[in-house]
């Protein structure tokens, strides 16, 4: 009775599980296969395109900053456009300072959002789209990144960059090949709303299906190799 029982729960176990098995392998392979760099789109970007170019020092020191602001916290220094900038969380909100005068930035407009973009990307394809984001942005990005421009290329691979509004900085870097990446991260997971938890209680109770799946297989295996020398014996 034991053979039967565990073909039948080895059958039907199978059944459930198999087409995430397959999902598995199929994502798995994808991931395996791809240069994690690529998915992240190093290729697109070069971030030394920023650095030509000769600036003095900040006239607007971070003693001034702090004095002005003596709330500011996560405070940087950094240049834009051949012009240095502060960027800092004041009232729980990150600023951008002009490093000469100390004034606090207005939001990119579109033509410094875009000359910002064409600075850094590696691609001869043009700009086909520019959009403000600043209550909601699409899912392929982290809401953390608000307010942001996204700068749609006309490319192969339809590549979105993401300049913050508020430092002119490249924050994100998306395309096709990420986004396929992304679904299939999602579905190996078994994440389909946050696409972060690898620890959700569907992954582990698949995981333990298919691991039970696994062990039924193996026991059927030994009956049969059993049963093949049983009669071996007998002959």
């Amino acid at each position: 009775m034991t053979a039967p029982w565990i073909r039948s729960s080895h059958k039907w176990l199978a059944l459930i599980s198999a087409i995430q098995i397959m999902i598995w392998l199929g994502s798995g392979v994808y991931m395996v296969l791809m240069d994690i760099e690529f998915i992240r789109g190093k290729h697109l970007t070069d971030h030394t395109k920023t650095a030509e170019f000769s600036v003095s020092p900040p006239s607007y020191s971070v003693n001034d900053l702090l004095r002005d602001h003596p709330q500011a916290t996560d405070i940087t220094l950094y240049v834009t456009q051949g012009h240095l900038y502060y960027s800092a969380q004041i009232d729980n909100k990150l600023q951008q300072l002009d490093a000469t005068t100390g004034k606090i930035q207005p939001l990119l407009a579109e033509d410094q959002a875009r000359k910002a973009a064409v600075q850094v990307y590696t691609g001869t394809a043009n700009i086909i789209g520019a959009t403000l984001h600043q209550h909601t942005v699409p899912t392929e990005i982290s809401p953390r990144l608000i307010p942001v421009w996204q700068l749609e290329f006309d490319d192969m691979a339809h590549s979105s960059l993401y300049i913050s509004a508020t430092t002119g900085r490249l924050v994100s870097t998306r395309h096709d090949y990420w986004r396929l990446f992304d679904i299939l991260w999602m579905l190996h997971i078994m994440d389909y709303d946050t696409r972060e938890d690898v620890h959700n209680p569907l992954l582990r109770s698949m995981t333990s299906l298919a691991i039970l799946t696994a062990l039924f297989g193996i026991a059927l295996t030994y009956i049969s190799f059993r049963n093949s020398k049983i009669k071996e014996d007998r002959q």
